[in-house]
C-alpha cells in the first residue's frame, strides 16, 4: 500500500531529497581591486553577490531580497518609471541622490517576485522589502584578489579603503 501522507498525493522522488541543500562555499575570490573602476557596480549573479566601487572604497551586498530572499536585478534605471506615475521617491541616503522629474534616472535593483526596489548601495525605497539587502565581509587576500565572505554580514558604512 503506497502511504500519501494524509495530504492525498502521490510521494514523488523531490519527497526523498533533503531539505538544506549545501552549494558552493559562502567565501570565495573575486577579481584585483584594479579591476574595478570608481562607480562601477559588478554584479556576479552566480554567487548572488554585488561589488560596487564608490570614490570612498569597495563594498560588497548580498543580493537577496530582504522581503521572501528572491535575486534582484540590477537595471541602470529603477526609478523613472515611478516618477512618471507620481509616486514619490526618498532620497538615497548613502549617495544623496534623488530623483526627480527632471532628473528621473537612478540605477539600482529590481526584485522580479514581488517588485521591491533598492538603490545601488541596497537601500529599499519601494514595494514589500522591510530593510536594505545585507553588506558583506570584503577584503584584500594574499594573492592580491578581492575575497568576499557572504557568512560575515557588516555594517552599510564599511568601505574597503585599497
Amino acid at each position: 500500500m503506497l502511504h500519501t501522507g494524509g495530504r492525498g498525493r502521490v510521494p514523488s522522488v523531490r519527497d526523498s531529497e533533503p531539505i538544506a541543500r549545501y552549494g558552493d562555499r559562502p567565501d570565495f575570490n573575486a577579481d584585483p581591486p584594479s579591476r574595478y573602476a570608481v562607480g562601477s557596480t559588478t554584479v556576479l549573479i552566480d554567487k548572488r553577490v554585488v561589488i560596487n566601487r564608490d570614490p570612498n572604497g569597495f563594498y560588497a551586498i548580498s543580493l537577496i531580497c530582504t522581503h521572501l530572499g528572491c535575486t534582484p536585478r540590477y537595471f541602470p534605471d529603477v526609478t523613472s518609471d515611478l516618477i512618471a506615475e507620481g509616486t514619490q521617491i526618498a532620497r538615497d541616503p548613502d549617495t544623496g541622490h534623488l530623483a526627480t522629474k527632471s532628473n528621473p534616472v537612478l540605477p539600482g535593483f529590481k526584485c522580479p517576485c514581488h517588485g521591491s526596489r533598492y538603490f545601488r548601495d541596497s537601500v529599499n525605497f519601494y514595494g514589500p522589502a522591510p530593510r536594505p539587502m545585507d553588506h558583506l565581509h570584503l577584503e584584500v587576500a594574499r594573492d592580491g584578489k578581492l575575497f568576499i565572505d557572504r557568512s560575515i554580514v557588516v555594517d552599510r558604512s564599511f568601505r574597503l579603503k585599497v
